[in-house]
């Protein structure tokens, strides 16, 4: 395939949120709390430089929350009533994410659709917990910083993105927006004394601009 030689190069930025969740294994991970997805924010800077017609490369740099929330109920008998008494964890990381990936595009100059995958690195540069009590209504708790130097956090993890999009010709550029699955290959947490490992995993939707040089 012949690189197209009116194809340009784009930069541009873009925004959305991430639904995060967790894989956990290891015998704790049978006795581990429910588990519920955890959404946060995205956003970045994009760009993309053709290969051929159809195929570009495309890295990124993004900013993204992820994490998860655990949870504990219990039914307690109060003056005849049933209530339900318990606790909620939320757990935030704020990760530097850097997906390298190949696109497939089809359709005409005025608008396309196409597919993305690829590897991502990312580096976890804060966390926080959450405490939220449950008494008929959540009371938040004051957040609580995470220590990632805790040799049972792993900072950097290595992932597989797999999405798809769609743009159209807006002026000098186009506007974009994708949907994309990233699955986590290494260990968010890995703590062997109680044999428990946490992997990250979500799905995330975002759209943006990019302008053609």
């Amino acid at each position: 395939m012949m690189l197209n030689m009116n194809a340009q190069i784009s930069i541009g930025a873009k925004i959305g949120a991430n639904f995060a969740d967790t894989r956990v294994d290891g015998l704790l991970g049978n006795l581990a709390p429910e588990q519920t997805t955890f959404t946060g924010f995205t956003a970045g800077i994009v760009a993309e430089i053709p290969m051929s017609d159809a195929f570009s490369f495309r890295p990124e740099l993004n900013y993204i929350q992820k994490g998860f929330t655990v949870s504990q109920s219990f039914d307690v008998d109060l003056i005849g009533i049933d209530m339900e008494i318990g606790a909620k964890a939320r757990t935030r990381i704020n990760y530097l994410e850097m997906p390298l990936l190949l696109k497939y595009s089809i359709g005409s100059d005025q608008a396309k659709v196409y597919a993305i995958a690829g590897p991502s690195i990312a580096y976890a540069a804060n966390a926080t917990l959450n405490p939220i009590a449950t008494f008929i209504i959540d009371f938040n708790l004051p957040s609580i910083p995470v220590n990632l130097d805790n040799n049972i956090y792993n900072r950097w993890e290595i992932s597989g993105v797999l999405g798809a999009g769609g743009e159209v010709k807006a002026g000098n550029g186009k506007v974009f927006a994708d949907a994309r699955y990233n699955l986590g290959f290494t260990n968010m947490i890995n703590n062997p004394i109680v044999d428990l490992r946490i992997k990250n995993q979500g799905f995330n939707v975002s759209a943006g601009y990019a302008y053609s040089f």
